[in-house]
C-alpha cells in the first residue's frame, strides 16, 4: 500500500527526485512537501502517537493531519482551537504530559498553542521530524521505480 501512495508522487517529481543530483525534500514547493508528509502520516499511522499528544489518539491525530496538511489546510485559529479542546477533554488523571507533550517533537505543545503562526510552527516541526525518514523512502522509491520502468521496456 506504501508504495502506491508514493509512487503517483514520484512520478510526478521524478526528474527532481532521481535525475537531478543533490536533489533534497526541502527543495520542492510547501505545497508538496505537505502533500508528502500527509502521504506519510496517513500511510504510517502509528507515528500520530508520536507526534500529537496522548490525548489525541489515532482519530483525532488523523483529523489534525488533514487540517495541517491535506487539500486545504485549517487556519491557526481552528487549530489552536482543536489542541485545547482535546486538552480540555482529557480525563481528570491526565497531567500536562498527556494533554499537550509531543514525543517526536519534544515539546508541551501548549507553550505555542496560543501563539498566531500556530499551524505554521506545528507544520515546520512536524515536516522536519519527518523530512529524513520521507527523504530516504521516497528517493530509495524512485530509484527501484526506474529501475523497474527500464526493466519492462527492455523486456
Amino acid at each position: 500500500m506504501l508504495n502506491t501512495l508514493f509512487d503517483d508522487f514520484i512520478w510526478e517529481h521524478i526528474d527532481t527526485i532521481h535525475y537531478q543530483e543533490d536533489s533534497r525534500l526541502s527543495d520542492f514547493s510547501d505545497e508538496d512537501k505537505d502533500k508528502a508528509v500527509h502521504l506519510w502520516l496517513n500511510s504510517h499511522r502509528t507515528w500520530l502517537e508520536d507526534i500529537y499528544p496522548v490525548s489525541f489518539g489515532r482519530s483525532v491525530g488523523k483529523i489534525a493531519t488533514d487540517m495541517l496538511f491535506g487539500k486545504t489546510p485549517g487556519n491557526s485559529k481552528l487549530i489552536s482551537n482543536l489542541f485545547i479542546a482535546m486538552a480540555e477533554d482529557c480525563p481528570d488523571d491526565y497531567g500536562r504530559d498527556e494533554q499537550w507533550w509531543s514525543e517526536a517533537l519534544e515539546i508541551h505543545l501548549d507553550t505555542i498553542v496560543n501563539l498566531g503562526n500556530f499551524a505554521d510552527d506545528l507544520r515546520d516541526r512536524i515536516y522536519l521530524y519527518l523530512e529524513p525518514a520521507i527523504e530516504d523512502y521516497v528517493w530509495e522509491r524512485a530509484a527501484d521505480l526506474v529501475a523497474e520502468d527500464a526493466r519492462e521496456r527492455h523486456e
